[in-house]
Protein backbone atom coordinates (compact mmCIF):
# COMPACT_ATOMS: atom_id res chain seq x y z
CA UNK A 1 0.00 0.00 0.00
CA UNK A 2 1.59 3.31 -0.89
CA UNK A 3 2.57 5.64 1.82
CA UNK A 4 0.04 8.35 1.06
CA UNK A 5 -2.89 6.10 1.16
CA UNK A 6 -1.98 5.13 4.19
CA UNK A 7 -1.32 8.39 5.77
CA UNK A 8 -4.61 9.09 4.40
CA UNK A 9 -6.45 6.31 5.92
CA UNK A 10 -4.39 6.88 9.04
CA UNK A 11 -5.60 10.80 9.14
CA UNK A 12 -9.41 9.44 7.94
CA UNK A 13 -9.55 7.36 11.33
CA UNK A 14 -7.88 9.87 13.43
CA UNK A 15 -10.54 12.27 12.66
CA UNK A 16 -13.89 10.11 12.74
CA UNK A 17 -12.08 9.27 16.56
CA UNK A 18 -11.34 12.86 17.81
CA UNK A 19 -14.85 13.51 16.31
CA UNK A 20 -16.90 10.59 18.21
CA UNK A 21 -14.68 11.33 21.56
CA UNK A 22 -16.09 14.68 21.45
CA UNK A 23 -19.82 13.56 20.86
CA UNK A 24 -19.67 10.94 23.55
CA UNK A 25 -17.96 12.82 26.24
CA UNK A 26 -20.54 15.54 25.68
CA UNK A 27 -23.34 12.71 25.71
CA UNK A 28 -21.68 11.90 29.26
CA UNK A 29 -22.66 15.01 30.65
CA UNK A 30 -26.05 14.41 29.36
CA UNK A 31 -26.44 10.96 30.64
CA UNK A 32 -25.94 12.29 34.12
CA UNK A 33 -27.90 14.80 34.15
CA UNK A 34 -30.89 12.73 32.79
CA UNK A 35 -29.77 10.37 35.27
CA UNK A 36 -30.29 12.96 38.16
CA UNK A 37 -33.37 14.06 37.02
CA UNK A 38 -34.68 10.29 36.79
CA UNK A 39 -35.71 10.57 33.53
CA UNK A 40 -35.50 7.06 31.64
CA UNK A 41 -33.65 6.69 28.43
CA UNK A 42 -32.61 4.16 25.93
CA UNK A 43 -29.50 4.89 23.17
CA UNK A 44 -29.87 3.98 20.06
CA UNK A 45 -28.23 3.51 16.60
CA UNK A 46 -24.60 4.58 16.14
CA UNK A 47 -23.45 5.70 19.87
CA UNK A 48 -24.56 2.21 21.29
CA UNK A 49 -23.01 0.40 18.62
CA UNK A 50 -19.42 2.19 18.56
CA UNK A 51 -18.90 1.91 22.42
CA UNK A 52 -20.37 -1.39 22.62
CA UNK A 53 -19.20 -3.49 19.79
CA UNK A 54 -16.19 -1.66 18.15
CA UNK A 55 -14.56 -0.94 21.06
CA UNK A 56 -12.04 1.96 19.20
CA UNK A 57 -13.62 5.27 18.59
CA UNK A 58 -12.42 5.92 14.77
CA UNK A 59 -13.71 2.46 13.28
CA UNK A 60 -17.16 4.13 12.68
CA UNK A 61 -18.67 7.78 12.00
CA UNK A 62 -20.97 8.63 14.19
CA UNK A 63 -23.11 12.38 13.57
CA UNK A 64 -25.37 12.28 16.60
CA UNK A 65 -27.26 10.53 19.46
CA UNK A 66 -30.58 8.87 19.07
CA UNK A 67 -32.52 8.39 21.84
CA UNK A 68 -35.51 6.43 22.94
CA UNK A 69 -37.38 8.29 25.61
CA UNK A 70 -41.07 8.28 27.23
CA UNK A 71 -43.18 10.65 25.84
CA UNK A 72 -44.13 11.73 29.24
CA UNK A 73 -40.49 12.68 29.74
CA UNK A 74 -40.34 15.17 26.96
CA UNK A 75 -41.02 18.83 28.65
CA UNK A 76 -39.07 18.01 30.99
CA UNK A 77 -36.45 16.91 28.76
CA UNK A 78 -36.88 20.39 26.89
CA UNK A 79 -36.34 22.16 30.24
CA UNK A 80 -33.51 20.65 30.75
CA UNK A 81 -31.59 20.55 27.72
CA UNK A 82 -32.56 24.09 26.91
CA UNK A 83 -30.81 24.96 30.87
CA UNK A 84 -27.66 23.33 29.31
CA UNK A 85 -27.34 25.82 26.43
CA UNK A 86 -29.27 23.33 23.78
CA UNK A 87 -31.50 24.50 21.07
CA UNK A 88 -34.92 23.01 19.81
CA UNK A 89 -34.02 22.10 15.82
CA UNK A 90 -36.81 21.65 13.29
CA UNK A 91 -37.22 18.28 12.40
CA UNK A 92 -40.28 15.43 12.71
CA UNK A 93 -38.81 14.53 16.32
CA UNK A 94 -38.00 16.46 18.83
CA UNK A 95 -34.31 17.66 18.16
CA UNK A 96 -31.35 19.37 19.93
CA UNK A 97 -28.15 20.54 19.07
CA UNK A 98 -26.03 22.58 20.97
CA UNK A 99 -22.61 24.26 19.29
CA UNK A 100 -21.10 24.53 22.07
CA UNK A 101 -20.76 21.01 23.13
CA UNK A 102 -20.92 19.90 19.55
CA UNK A 103 -23.77 17.52 19.98
CA UNK A 104 -27.27 16.78 18.63
CA UNK A 105 -29.58 14.97 20.20
CA UNK A 106 -33.09 12.73 18.46
CA UNK A 107 -35.85 11.73 20.77
CA UNK A 108 -37.87 9.32 19.52
CA UNK A 109 -41.27 8.00 21.62
CA UNK A 110 -42.47 5.11 19.64
CA UNK A 111 -40.40 2.16 16.87
CA UNK A 112 -42.71 2.58 13.71
CA UNK A 113 -43.35 -1.54 14.09
CA UNK A 114 -44.05 -1.97 17.46
CA UNK A 115 -47.21 -1.60 19.32
CA UNK A 116 -47.85 -0.40 22.98
CA UNK A 117 -47.45 -3.29 24.70
CA UNK A 118 -44.22 -4.45 22.78
CA UNK A 119 -42.48 -1.30 22.86
CA UNK A 120 -43.39 -1.53 26.70
CA UNK A 121 -41.61 -4.77 26.72
CA UNK A 122 -38.81 -3.46 24.44
CA UNK A 123 -37.94 -1.22 27.89
CA UNK A 124 -38.69 -3.82 30.50
CA UNK A 125 -35.52 -5.96 28.42
CA UNK A 126 -32.93 -3.31 28.50
CA UNK A 127 -29.61 -4.19 28.89
CA UNK A 128 -27.70 -1.04 31.26
CA UNK A 129 -24.15 -1.07 30.53
CA UNK A 130 -20.81 0.81 30.82
CA UNK A 131 -20.70 3.85 29.35
CA UNK A 132 -17.56 6.13 29.57
CA UNK A 133 -17.65 7.37 33.44
CA UNK A 134 -21.04 6.67 34.14
CA UNK A 135 -23.85 3.29 32.58
CA UNK A 136 -26.24 3.51 30.19
CA UNK A 137 -29.51 1.63 28.95
CA UNK A 138 -29.27 -0.31 25.62
CA UNK A 139 -31.35 -2.85 23.65
CA UNK A 140 -31.00 -6.37 24.20
CA UNK A 141 -28.83 -7.96 21.37
CA UNK A 142 -32.37 -9.79 19.67
CA UNK A 143 -33.96 -6.31 19.94
CA UNK A 144 -31.21 -4.23 18.77
CA UNK A 145 -30.18 -7.13 15.81
CA UNK A 146 -33.78 -5.97 14.77
CA UNK A 147 -33.69 -2.35 15.29
CA UNK A 148 -30.72 -1.99 13.46
CA UNK A 149 -31.84 -4.30 10.29
CA UNK A 150 -35.22 -2.73 10.08
CA UNK A 151 -34.05 0.92 10.18
CA UNK A 152 -31.36 0.39 7.25
CA UNK A 153 -33.94 -2.25 5.25
CA UNK A 154 -36.89 0.26 5.41
CA UNK A 155 -36.03 3.31 6.66
CA UNK A 156 -32.59 4.14 5.11
CA UNK A 157 -33.42 1.54 2.35
CA UNK A 158 -29.38 1.36 1.78
CA UNK A 159 -27.67 -2.14 2.48
CA UNK A 160 -24.59 0.37 3.85
CA UNK A 161 -21.01 -1.03 4.53
CA UNK A 162 -21.50 0.26 8.03
CA UNK A 163 -24.79 -1.70 8.39
CA UNK A 164 -22.99 -5.35 7.41
CA UNK A 165 -20.09 -4.74 9.96
CA UNK A 166 -22.39 -3.91 12.50
CA UNK A 167 -24.13 -6.85 12.21
CA UNK A 168 -21.19 -9.04 11.74
CA UNK A 169 -20.00 -7.66 15.19
CA UNK A 170 -23.19 -7.74 17.12
CA UNK A 171 -23.87 -11.87 16.22
CA UNK A 172 -19.63 -12.07 16.99
CA UNK A 173 -19.72 -10.43 20.31
CA UNK A 174 -23.25 -11.11 21.17
CA UNK A 175 -24.35 -14.41 19.84
CA UNK A 176 -28.24 -13.70 19.66
CA UNK A 177 -31.37 -16.18 20.59
CA UNK A 178 -32.54 -16.83 17.61
CA UNK A 179 -36.00 -18.30 18.79
CA UNK A 180 -36.43 -14.99 20.73
CA UNK A 181 -35.55 -12.86 17.45
CA UNK A 182 -37.29 -15.20 15.10
CA UNK A 183 -40.58 -14.48 17.84
CA UNK A 184 -40.16 -11.08 17.76
CA UNK A 185 -39.81 -10.42 13.84
CA UNK A 186 -42.65 -12.62 13.11
CA UNK A 187 -44.58 -10.92 16.05
CA UNK A 188 -43.98 -7.21 14.13
CA UNK A 189 -44.70 -8.21 10.70
CA UNK A 190 -41.05 -7.65 9.42
CA UNK A 191 -40.49 -11.29 7.98
CA UNK A 192 -39.85 -9.14 4.24
CA UNK A 193 -37.26 -6.85 5.70
CA UNK A 194 -35.37 -8.95 8.07
CA UNK A 195 -34.80 -11.60 5.39
CA UNK A 196 -33.56 -9.29 3.05
CA UNK A 197 -30.92 -7.84 5.36
CA UNK A 198 -29.98 -10.83 6.96
CA UNK A 199 -29.26 -12.50 3.62
CA UNK A 200 -27.41 -9.63 2.57
CA UNK A 201 -25.01 -9.74 6.08
CA UNK A 202 -24.45 -13.54 5.28
CA UNK A 203 -23.24 -13.06 1.28
CA UNK A 204 -20.55 -10.90 2.47
CA UNK A 205 -19.53 -12.86 5.49
CA UNK A 206 -20.72 -16.54 4.48
CA UNK A 207 -19.17 -18.15 7.59
CA UNK A 208 -20.72 -15.74 9.80
CA UNK A 209 -23.13 -17.71 12.59
CA UNK A 210 -26.68 -16.81 10.66
CA UNK A 211 -28.25 -20.04 10.96
CA UNK A 212 -29.95 -21.35 8.34
CA UNK A 213 -32.69 -22.24 9.68
CA UNK A 214 -33.22 -18.60 10.42
CA UNK A 215 -33.47 -17.77 7.11
CA UNK A 216 -35.60 -20.61 6.27
CA UNK A 217 -38.03 -19.43 8.59
CA UNK A 218 -38.05 -16.26 7.75
CA UNK A 219 -38.65 -17.06 4.04
CA UNK A 220 -41.78 -15.91 2.05
CA UNK A 221 -44.80 -17.07 2.73
CA UNK A 222 -47.63 -15.92 0.83
CA UNK A 223 -48.19 -13.65 -1.92
CA UNK A 224 -47.46 -10.40 -0.77
CA UNK A 225 -44.55 -11.36 1.03
CA UNK A 226 -43.01 -12.54 -2.21
CA UNK A 227 -43.79 -9.60 -3.88
CA UNK A 228 -42.60 -7.54 -1.31
CA UNK A 229 -39.27 -9.77 -1.06
CA UNK A 230 -38.58 -8.65 -5.06
CA UNK A 231 -39.12 -4.97 -4.18
CA UNK A 232 -36.73 -5.37 -1.76
CA UNK A 233 -34.24 -7.42 -3.73
CA UNK A 234 -34.81 -4.50 -6.62
CA UNK A 235 -34.91 -1.23 -4.47
CA UNK A 236 -32.71 -2.42 -1.09
CA UNK A 237 -29.55 -2.71 -2.38
CA UNK A 238 -25.98 -1.64 -1.96
CA UNK A 239 -26.73 1.47 -3.94
CA UNK A 240 -28.84 3.93 -1.99
CA UNK A 241 -31.90 5.89 -3.45
CA UNK A 242 -32.54 8.76 -2.11
CA UNK A 243 -35.88 8.88 -0.12
CA UNK A 244 -36.78 6.06 -0.79
CA UNK A 245 -37.80 4.90 3.11
CA UNK A 246 -41.13 6.63 2.40
CA UNK A 247 -42.25 3.90 -0.22
CA UNK A 248 -41.13 1.60 2.20
CA UNK A 249 -42.72 2.57 4.89
CA UNK A 250 -45.71 2.54 3.25
CA UNK A 251 -45.35 -0.65 1.92
CA UNK A 252 -44.74 -2.64 4.52
CA UNK A 253 -47.80 -1.46 6.83
CA UNK A 254 -49.79 -4.43 7.28
CA UNK A 255 -53.15 -4.37 5.31
CA UNK A 256 -55.17 -2.17 6.06
CA UNK A 257 -52.96 -0.13 8.33
CA UNK A 258 -51.15 1.54 4.88
CA UNK A 259 -54.32 3.63 4.80
CA UNK A 260 -53.94 5.30 8.46
CA UNK A 261 -50.14 5.44 7.81
CA UNK A 262 -51.25 8.11 4.76
CA UNK A 263 -53.69 9.88 6.62
CA UNK A 264 -51.27 11.08 9.13
CA UNK A 265 -48.68 12.05 6.38
CA UNK A 266 -51.43 13.86 4.89
CA UNK A 267 -53.26 15.36 8.21
CA UNK A 268 -50.29 14.98 10.72
CA UNK A 269 -50.84 16.33 14.09
CA UNK A 270 -50.52 20.01 15.59
CA UNK A 271 -47.62 18.67 17.45
CA UNK A 272 -45.85 17.18 14.56
CA UNK A 273 -45.99 19.99 12.79
CA UNK A 274 -44.54 22.19 15.43
CA UNK A 275 -41.39 19.61 15.48
CA UNK A 276 -40.99 19.46 11.75
CA UNK A 277 -42.23 22.90 10.39
CA UNK A 278 -41.92 25.40 13.94
CA UNK A 279 -44.10 26.63 16.84
CA UNK A 280 -44.91 29.55 14.83
CA UNK A 281 -46.96 27.21 12.25
CA UNK A 282 -49.62 25.72 14.74
CA UNK A 283 -51.41 28.99 14.15
CA UNK A 284 -51.63 28.40 10.61
CA UNK A 285 -52.28 24.48 10.07
CA UNK A 286 -53.83 24.44 6.55
CA UNK A 287 -51.34 26.91 4.88
CA UNK A 288 -48.77 24.08 6.26
CA UNK A 289 -50.89 20.75 5.42
CA UNK A 290 -51.14 22.44 1.92
CA UNK A 291 -47.61 23.06 1.44
CA UNK A 292 -46.46 19.76 2.49
CA UNK A 293 -49.28 17.99 0.41
CA UNK A 294 -47.21 20.19 -2.27
CA UNK A 295 -43.78 19.04 -1.50
CA UNK A 296 -44.69 15.38 -0.71
CA UNK A 297 -46.68 15.60 -4.02
CA UNK A 298 -42.85 16.76 -6.27
CA UNK A 299 -40.64 14.50 -4.03
CA UNK A 300 -42.91 11.56 -5.39
CA UNK A 301 -42.81 12.45 -8.73
CA UNK A 302 -39.09 12.66 -8.19
CA UNK A 303 -38.27 9.47 -6.53
CA UNK A 304 -40.72 8.03 -9.22
CA UNK A 305 -38.24 8.06 -12.11
CA UNK A 306 -35.17 6.12 -10.78
CA UNK A 307 -37.23 3.63 -8.69
CA UNK A 308 -39.20 2.74 -11.74
CA UNK A 309 -35.96 2.62 -13.62
CA UNK A 310 -34.56 0.34 -10.38
CA UNK A 311 -37.73 -2.02 -10.79
CA UNK A 312 -36.94 -2.73 -14.72
CA UNK A 313 -32.91 -3.26 -14.16
CA UNK A 314 -32.45 -7.11 -14.57
CA UNK A 315 -32.05 -8.66 -11.21
CA UNK A 316 -28.59 -9.72 -11.72
CA UNK A 317 -27.62 -5.93 -12.00
CA UNK A 318 -29.27 -5.68 -8.64
CA UNK A 319 -27.22 -6.12 -5.31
Amino acid sequence: MPSSTLNDLVDAYTQVGTRNQAILEAFVLIVKRFQQQGIAFIVLKGADVISRLYGVRGARPISDVDLLVHESDLPAIDRLLRDFGFTQQIDGNPSYASSERDLSLDLITTIWYLDRQRLADVWSRAMTRPFGATTICCLDTADLLIYLTAYTVIHRGHLSVSFVHDMKLLIEKEPPDWPAVIARIQQARLRAPLHHGLNHVRKIFPSIAIPDTVRELLAPLNRNEHMLAWFFRKLVTTEPLPEIGHLLLFMTQPGLTKISWLAQRLYPSSVFLSYRYGSTERTRPWRIILLRWYHLAKAGLTLSGPVLRRLITPSRLSS
